[in-house]
């Protein structure tokens, strides 16, 4: 029974929340993203290139960060893995002998270099040692809001 009252309450808040009026925007997955810790990825990146992190939002959002300084704290960048519109087989993979990220040349065989200048920017913070990556902030900067009524709702489910 207690299942019954919990889904109608869970039914009654979807349709409320559809027929307000307004655009709802619904993301999931956290809006930033913790890399690892500077010393790490930074050695990593050193030994290996720019690291890829594969659909990191829970979505088709793939991003590649690199390490552009000597000093582990600065130079970090993140962006897009792939070209605006590219199809996801269009990742772009890291060439150290060109010193460029490069696509095949069915996807266009573009260029772009170690900072991602071209692709899609994500901004990128050291904090307490981590690398944070900032995975919504264009969606944020784009986002009106307006003054309006707060509802809550609330399902009480008894008994126990």
């Amino acid at each position: 029974m207690a299942l019954v009252v919990l889904a109608g309450g869970l039914l009654l808040f979807m349709n409320l929340v559809s027929n307000r009026a307004g655009d709802v925007t619904i993301r999931l997955g956290d809006e930033r993203f913790d890399a690892g810790r500077v010393g790490r990825i930074a050695a990593e990146i050193d030994d290996r290139g720019p690291i890829l992190y594969s659909d990191v939002a829970g979505g088709t959002r793939d991003i590649i960060l690199n390490h552009l300084s000597e000093d582990p704290e600065a130079g970090w960048v993140a962006f897009e893995a792939r070209r605006p519109g590219a199809d996801r087989d269009c990742t772009l993979r890291w060439e150290a002998a060109a010193g460029a990220f490069v696509e095949t040349a069915a996807c266009g065989g573009g260029s772009y270099p170690p900072d991602g200048t071209g692709l899609q920017p994500f901004p990128v913070d050291v904090v307490d040692g981590s690398i944070i990556v900032d995975l919504n902030a264009q969606a944020r900067s784009t986002t009106t809001t307006r003054p309006g009524a707060t509802t809550s709702s609330s399902v009480a489910v008894s008994g126990r």
